[in-house]
């Protein structure tokens, strides 16, 4: 007999998996249509007659600057696409030693899953934040062991996970070869972890 408690998180995962997708694509559509809109304003302001296409560059130009400047329409749902991911890609870095310094700060992260992920992956999704992965209480990513902050996944980690370098990401060192963290950042970053209403709600039916 299945546990209704995992039929019912089932469910409901199903359930925003297609409402979320039918949203998703309706933004989608109101983006371009904003695009187009904003890229034809500018170019008749510009020459006053429209040329097909400087028409279309200036609504590529127009649309990459609305994404770059986070003004996209969005329902904070997303849902990542991969490229084909080489077996050994990657980069070495000695997490294990630097771990003290840098407190596992990558594995806090949030990021989309794919489909594949979301469908049969090891990583859940979190149902306050569609499809991003799940974290528990400490702010850290639910399949990180809470001792180590080693990864219990790690030869099936997604490849967000297997591409990601701290080597220049100024939010977690200050100095990378010398071994000097951004402590004023991971400070104020673990100090607002959050927990999704998945977390909080698993956390209080098994302490029940």
């Amino acid at each position: 007999m299945s546990d209704p408690l995992e039929e019912l998180e089932r469910q409901v995962e199903l359930g925003n998996l297609f409402a979320h997708s039918a949203m998703t694509e309706q933004a989608a559509r109101v983006n371009e249509a904003a695009a187009v809109v904003n890229g034809l304003v500018g170019l008749l302001i510009q020459r006053g007659v429209v040329d097909a296409d400087e028409l279309l560059a200036v609504v590529d130009s127009v649309r990459t600057k609305t994404e770059k400047a986070g003004q996209s329409a969005s329902l904070g749902v997303r849902v990542r696409t991969d490229a084909e991911v080489p077996p050994n890609s990657g980069v070495d870095i000695d997490c294990e030693a630097r771990l003290p310094l840098c407190r596992g700060a990558c594995c806090s992260f949030h990021f989309p899953l794919t489909i594949d992920e979301i469908e049969d992956g090891p990583i859940k999704w979190d149902l306050g934040r569609p499809y991003y992965n799940r974290h528990n209480a400490d702010g850290y990513c639910h399949k990180i062991d809470g001792e180590t902050h080693g990864c219990t996944i790690y030869d099936d980690r997604p490849s967000v996970c297997r591409l990601y370098s701290c080597v220049e990401d100024g939010r977690i060192w200050k100095d990378f070869e010398a071994r000097v963290p951004n402590t004023e950042w991971l400070d104020d970053h673990f100090a607002r972890a959050e927990r999704g209403p998945v977390e909080i709600f698993m956390e209080a039916y098994e302490s029940a």
